[in-house]
């Protein structure tokens, strides 16, 4: 199974990535890993907010040698800045990721997958300022520490400014 693939709706650069975290996240077995324990924190820039109900996370696996596959969505709650996996859909997808090692189990050539999420963010007001910062944090464990995906970056490390004007106004 590949590692964990996380992804802001909207985040095309990578330069603005911190090293070490995303090392983490690629070392991390989204089969095994307790969806209860993660959670993202996402700090934006004044003129920007997120879509209410619009985070999700999805999980996809597959198998090359018999051409299953299954993927999902589930809903992420905000709290917040912070999303996590909401409690309905720990159930549904601790039961995928338990599909997951399965097919893992009986080939590991041939079986892989990965996990995002995905936040839509709206406009507020006039929207961001030109020199906007962003900040992306991860916390993998339990009452752990959030770990910087994106540290201060420019809003660019978000969206595009096309994107920000393509942008809906919030709710």
């Amino acid at each position: 199974m590949r590692s964990l693939i996380l992804s802001l709706m909207l985040m095309p650069a990578c330069t603005s990535l911190v090293p070490n975290t995303v090392t983490q996240l690629n070392r991390m077995d989204p089969t095994i890993a307790d969806p209860q324990d993660f959670a993202i924190m996402i700090e934006m820039p004044e003129g920007l907010d997120f879509i209410p109900g619009s985070a999700q996370l999805r999980f996809m696996t597959q198998r090359t040698d018999t051409g299953e596959s299954r993927s999902e969505t589930f809903m992420l709650e905000q709290y917040e800045q912070t999303f996590a996996v909401a409690d309905a859909d720990l159930v549904p997808l601790r039961t995928l990721q338990a599909t997951a090692r399965r097919w893992k189990a009986e080939n590991p050539d041939a079986s892989n997958g990965s996990m995002g999420v995905w936040v839509a963010p709206c406009v507020v007001g006039d929207g961001p300022a030109s020199d906007a910062r962003v900040s992306v944090s991860i916390r993998m464990e339990q009452d752990g520490p959030f770990m910087p995906l994106v540290r201060n970056g420019p809003i660019s490390a978000v969206a595009g400014s096309e994107r920000i004007g393509e942008m809906k106004e919030c709710p």
